[in-house]
Parts: C-alpha cells; sequence; structure tokens
C-alpha cells in the first residue's frame, strides 16, 4: 500500500468520526487489545501466587528445620539458621498476600483477615527495632511463640536489614490497593525498595563482597532470607499488575511490549556478564583495573543491541498497526457505504437492550439523531409500550437461543404504521460470548397492503363463486324438478291415454278373434297379436314405471327400491338381493327421488358394463345418514373410468350426491379373497335442509 492511499484511508474525517459504525469498530479493537492485555494480568497474578508459595514454602522448611532440630549442609544448613521469628512472619505475610489476590478478596472477612496478618508480619521487626532503639542484648530479639530462644543455641539474632525488609513487606501490604489522588500505589514503591534492598546482599554473596553482605552490621544477611524478601518483592509487584507500574508492563501498548521482550534478557545478560567479568579478574586473567571499562563496553554493546533489535519489533508491530488501521479504515468506510444507502434499518443493541449501532435508515424512522438514541432502549424509542416489549422479548429469546430468527413485525411510528421483515441474530465477541443482538429490516408494508387487497379479491370472489354457485344449484334443482314433473306428466298420459288405447284395442281384437276364419294360418296370427300386444303394453307400463315409479309416491323408497331390482333381474336375468332396514323409512321426498334415480344409474351401468352375475343392493338408514351400497361381482371398474368426469353417469351420480350434501365412494370388490367386481356407495346427511340451494 503506498503511502498516499495509507494517508487517504487513515485520515480522519467529520463525517467517519461522527458515525455510529466507525466508532463501534473502533470500540471492537479496543476490546480486542483489552482483552490481550487481560491474558498477561491472569498470568501475572498466577506468577505472583507461584513465587508466594514457592516463598512459603522455604519458610515452612524453615520452620519444620528448626523445630524437629535437624542439621544439615547446603541449603539444610542455610535454612536451619534461621530464626523462628522471621518463618513466621514470612508465613503471615505469604498468607496475607494470597488472601488479597483470592477471587474474595474484597469480602470484610478476607480484608480483615489479611491486613490482620500483615500485622503480625510487622511484630518481627518491631521487637527488632525496639531492641535497637533502647540499646537491649537481645532480650526482646529472642521471644518466641513455640519453644524458648535457649533450646536452639544455633539462632542467631534477626538481623537490621531483616527488620527493615519486613518493615517495607507488612507496609506495602497493608497499603496494597491504597492509592492517591493521581493513582499513585505507595505499595508499589515500596516493593520496588524491597527488591532493590534485597538486590544488595544477593550481590554480595554473588561477588564475595562482605561489605554489601553485611549490609553495615557486624555479620551478613543470610542468603536465604535474602531471595525470600526478594521474590516476595516481586510477588508483591505482580500481584497488582494493573497498578501503575506493573500497568506499563501488561498492557498491551508498545511501552509494555517493549518491557516483557527486553527486561528479562537484558537483566540476565546483564547478570551473566558482570559474573563473568569478575571471575576473569579473580581468575587473574586481567587486572581488576580492566573490569569497570570492560563492563562499560559490554554492557554499552549489550544495550545498544538489545534497544536496536526493540525497536525493529516496535517499528515492525508499528507498521503492522498501521496497515492495520488503513484495513480498519477501508473496511469502516465500505460499511458506512452500505448502510448509510440501504433503505433498510441495520442496528445493533447490547445485551442490557441498549442501542449501540443505528444507519440514518434506522434513525430516520424513529426521526432522531444518532445522538438522540444513542444508548436509548426501546420504551425510549417506540411510541407503543407493547411493540418495545414485543421486541425486548424477541432480542432475549435470540441471545438465549443463539440463533438468528426472521419474523414480521408491525410498529407504530410517528409516520404511520410499518410492517417489517427483522432478522435478528446474536453478536458474539471472539470467545463466543454473547454481546446483543445485530438486525436488519425490511420494509414489507406496501407488499402487505398487496396481500390483504389480494385477500379481500379473494374473499370477494369466493363470495361471488359461492353465489353463483348457489345460483347453479338453485337452476338444477328448477332443471331437475322441470323433468320429474315432465315425466309424471308423461307417464300420467302413458297411463291415462296409451293404457286406455291400449286396452280398447285389446277388446276390439278379441271380437275381431271370434269372426276370424278358423284355420291353422289365423291362429298363428292371432297367438302373435296377442304376444305383440302383451310386450307393448309390458314396455308402457315399464316406461310409465321408470318416468315416474307410482311404488315411490304410494309405498315410498324401500318398495320402490325392492320393485326396481326385481324388474332388473327380470329384464337381466342378474340374480339380485336386496337388504332393507326392517323399520319405516321416513325421509324427504326429493331424497328419495334422488336416491331412486342413481339407484336407477348404477343398475343399467352393471347391465351395460359390468358383466355381472350378481347384484346386492343394501340400503342403511339411521338418525342422520343414508347410505345406499350396490355391490357386484363383474369385471370392475378402473381408475382411470372412475375419475372421467365425461361420462355423464358417473358425472350425474357425483353431481346428484353433491347436491344433497353427500358423495359416492367407488371401491373393488371382492368374491373369495379375490379382488373382482365393483362396490358403489351412496352416503347422504338426512339433517341438511333440503333446499333450492342444496338440490
Amino acid at each position: 500500500m503506498n503511502k498516499k492511499k495509507l494517508a487517504h484511508t487513515t485520515a480522519p474525517s467529520d463525517e467517519r468520526d461522527d458515525h455510529p459504525h466507525y466508532h463501534y469498530l473502533l470500540k471492537s479493537r479496543a476490546l480486542e487489545r483489552f482483552a490481550l492485555s487481560g491474558v498477561y494480568v491472569s498470568r501475572t497474578v498466577a506468577a505472583a501466587i507461584t513465587l508466594t508459595l514457592v516463598v512459603m514454602a522455604f519458610a515452612f522448611i524453615a520452620l519444620l528445620v528448626a523445630h524437629y532440630g535437624v542439621m544439615g549442609k547446603h541449603v539444610l544448613g542455610a535454612l536451619s539458621g534461621l530464626h523462628p521469628n522471621i518463618v513466621m512472619g514470612v508465613l503471615c505475610g505469604g498468607a496475607s498476600l494470597l488472601l488479597q489476590c483470592a477471587p474474595g478478596a474484597n469480602s470484610k472477612p478476607v480484608k480483615f483477615l489479611a491486613r490482620a496478618l500483615a500485622m503480625f508480619m510487622l511484630l518481627p521487626a518491631m521487637l527488632v527495632l525496639a531492641q535497637l532503639a533502647t540499646g537491649s542484648s537481645g532480650d526482646f530479639d529472642q521471644f518466641i511463640l513455640f519453644f524458648p530462644w535457649s533450646s536452639s543455641p544455633n539462632f542467631t539474632g534477626m538481623h537490621p536489614f531483616t527488620a527493615v525488609a519486613f518493615v517495607f513487606s507488612g507496609l506495602a501490604l497493608l497499603v496494597l490497593d491504597y492509592h492517591t489522588t493521581h493513582h499513585h500505589y505507595p505499595a508499589e514503591y515500596l516493593a520496588s525498595t524491597l527488591i532493590f534492598f534485597s538486590a544488595i546482599p544477593l550481590f554480595g554473596y554473588l561477588y564475595n563482597v562482605d561489605v554489601m553482605k553485611q549490609m553495615l552490621y557486624v555479620r551478613p544477611v543470610p542468603l536465604a532470607v535474602t531471595l525470600c524478601f526478594l521474590l516476595f518483592g516481586v510477588a508483591l509487584l505482580m500481584s497488582r499488575p494493573r497498578h501503575l507500574l506493573m500497568g506499563i508492563i501488561t498492557r498491551q501498548a508498545p511501552g509494555g511490549q517493549m518491557l516483557r521482550r527486553s527486561l528479562p534478557q537484558m537483566l540476565l545478560l546483564l547478570a551473566v556478564l558482570n559474573w563473568l567479568a569478575d571471575w576473569g579478574a579473580r581468575q587473574r586473567l586481567y587486572d581488576y583495573n580492566l573490569v569497570a571499562p570492560l563492563l562499560t563496553l559490554i554492557g554499552g554493546g549489550l544495550f545498544l543491541f538489545i534497544f536496536w533489535r526493540t525497536a525493529g519489533n516496535v517499528d515492525r508491530e508499528y507498521s503492522a498497526r498501521l496497515n492495520s488501521a488503513a484495513e480498519l479504515a477501508e473496511a469502516s468506510a465500505l460499511l458506512i457505504a452500505v448502510s448509510d444507502n440501504t433503505n433498510d434499518p441495520i442496528f445493533v443493541k447490547n445485551r442490557t437492550g441498549n442501542l449501540i449501532f443505528a444507519n440514518p435508515a434506522c434513525l430516520r424512522q424513529f426521526g432522531l439523531s444518532w445522538s438522540e438514541a444513542k444508548l436509548r432502549r426501546s420504551r425510549d424509542l417506540f411510541l407503543r409500550r407493547e411493540d418495545a416489549d414485543r421486541i425486548d422479548h424477541d432480542d432475549v429469546e435470540i441471545m438465549q437461543a443463539g440463533v438468528s430468527h426472521t419474523k414480521e413485525q408491525t410498529i407504530l411510528f410517528k409516520t404511520g404504521v410499518v410492517t417489517f421483515q427483522v432478522t435478528k441474530a446474536p453478536w458474539s465477541d471472539s470467545q463466543g460470548k454473547i454481546m446483543g443482538v445485530v438486525g436488519i429490516a425490511t420494509d414489507i408494508t406496501e407488499r402487505k397492503q398487496a396481500e390483504d387487497s389480494l385477500r379481500r379479491r379473494e374473499s370477494e370472489l369466493e363470495r361471488t363463486i359461492f353465489q353463483r354457485t348457489a345460483m347453479l344449484r338453485d337452476l338444477t334443482n328448477h332443471i331437475e324438478d322441470v323433468r320429474e314433473e315432465e315425466k309424471r306428466a308423461i307417464a300420467r298420459e302413458l297411463h291415462d291415454n296409451m293404457g286406455a288405447a291400449l286396452t280398447a284395442l285389446s277388446m276390439h281384437l278379441e271380437g275381431v278373434y271370434k269372426v276370424l276364419p278358423d284355420s291353422a294360418m289365423w291362429e298363428e296370427r292371432q297367438r302373435r297379436i296377442q304376444d305383440l300386444m302383451q310386450s307393448l303394453v309390458a314396455t308402457t307400463r315399464r316406461i310409465q314405471t321408470e318416468l315416474r315409479p307410482n311404488m315411490l309416491d304410494l309405498f315410498g323408497l324401500k318398495a320402490a327400491i325392492t320393485e326396481q331390482v326385481e324388474d332388473f333381474g327380470q329384464r337381466t336375468d342378474i340374480v339380485c338381493r336386496v337388504s332393507l332396514p326392517d323399520e319405516t323409512v321416513s325421509i324427504n321426498h326429493k331424497i328419495e327421488i334422488a336416491v331412486y334415480r342413481m339407484l336407477q344409474e348404477i343398475l343399467n351401468n352393471v347391465a351395460k358394463h359390468a358383466q355381472a352375475s350378481k347384484v346386492t343392493v343394501v340400503l342403511d338408514v339411521d338418525e342422520d345418514r343414508l347410505a345406499l351400497t350396490v355391490s357386484d361381482d363383474g369385471i370392475g371398474m378402473s381408475q382411470e373410468r372412475v375419475e372421467n368426469m365425461h361420462t355423464y353417469g358417473l358425472r350425474g351420480l357425483k353431481e346428484r350426491a353433491s347436491f344433497l350434501g353427500g358423495q359416492v365412494i367407488f371401491q373393488s370388490g371382492h368374491v373369495n379373497g379375490i379382488g373382482k367386481g365393483t362396490i358403489v356407495e351412496i352416503q347422504v346427511p338426512l339433517n341438511a335442509r333440503v333446499n333450492s340451494s342444496t338440490l
């Protein structure tokens, strides 16, 4: 990336600085840096607890060695000479620091116990200082809790340096969290002083310098005491990594990174080089006069190398941050362009429901500026409380479920009622913790209005279709009435005129038969005329019955079905069986006519297509339903034929049943377990009102 582009993308503009999304991105980056520094903070506190436990372990071992009178060399020998007051003071100080680093350190009982232990740590130092102030010979110094001084002659009195170190340690523990108005922490300065003074005798032992070991006293400071107070001072500093001095190291700033990288290396190399220079002089490799210039030369080169490398690391990190800032600026500009130029409201809320980001489209809906809408809750933004409560409830559900969700919301604004299709998703940080809700809304008010208009039109269309259907049913019912009336008139005409004419003709023929010659030829013609006359009378009666069965009008549906089935069996030579209810059937006359006509159509279909030898007709009538079932053992009916609406017979059956509010069901029959024949079942409700709108 060239410098011009970098300068352009990173230069702050008033518009971007005031934009909520830009501040949101900067805040996210700051949170990431804070999270990284939090890692160093937790590690530093853990290191402080570890150092304190190490110091307490040495003190506890020294206590056991002193109590049981164990003598030894090297480490045990150094620990066996520690005064019991020093051991008890170190244990009390370590326990106080551990309490103040514990999770419940802010509770009053824990604070009280920690301060009491710190005061008890000051007790050995106060005894020694009182002894020095009064000029006594060690009476106070020999005060101990567990056993008398005389029983342990190997113990020596407490060194004044040790007393001063206890004073610094105890005071630092007492004021560990106290700070001045300028946020300076006295405990840090006390701990730093303790580390500095503890390093003096330590270097005395390292370089074998008696003056540094003795610290202006007649006997040296014990090495174990020096190490314990040095480690305890470091633990005091590290126990509060967010305070002023340690905060510089633990922060993610360049200074903290430089200290973390270079300070341990520099201290270690300086100690090693100084020891090597002193060792070379003691080995007479060169004169002691060369030690100072040699250390100056080596130390200068070392400092130059370390700081040069650190400066290079800082420079590379600074360049990386510049590139990251440029990418952030480009991403911010892109997101600002997208959010500003879209008509869909985009918003972000935190866990408590406060608005932390809203694009211009969202602010236009609220009728507020960003400064007015920032950190406002739903009840402060929406006019109706029920809208705000519903939205907050949805937000809580999304954060608890951890998945995105899309739903429609109708909200009242100052400009009117608006319907949105809102998609919300949980907003999580890099560790997966739910931080809030991100949402985008699409205005679908016009679409909803179009859908409502379409529904109204569909409703009107359905009402029109219903009305037209009712009219068609009325017309169909009227046509059926007309047809039935015409059939009745034709049947009456056949009965009154045709029947009377045929009877008169038969009587006249009887007179004619008497005058015919008595011969075989005229007898044969007489027999043919009589057969023809009987056939004509039978045909006339059958047509009359089919047009208007007198049995139906006179005796009802049961008698009409019985007559129709018997006549069908005589005409087709098909074995017929009828099953009728025992009780008297009393139903609407129009239903009787419709059922009778449907039975006629079914039997006609059986005679034409079924090729059956047996037909069974079953009539079942209960309180609210009539069922007529006709089954045969013929060749059956295919599904294509059942669904063929161009077949007038089947279509007529379905239409008649539909007019009555019933249905026609076609099934395959079974004869001896083998699929054969057809079963036609007609179901008609009897409690439905039969009028011109249903027939």
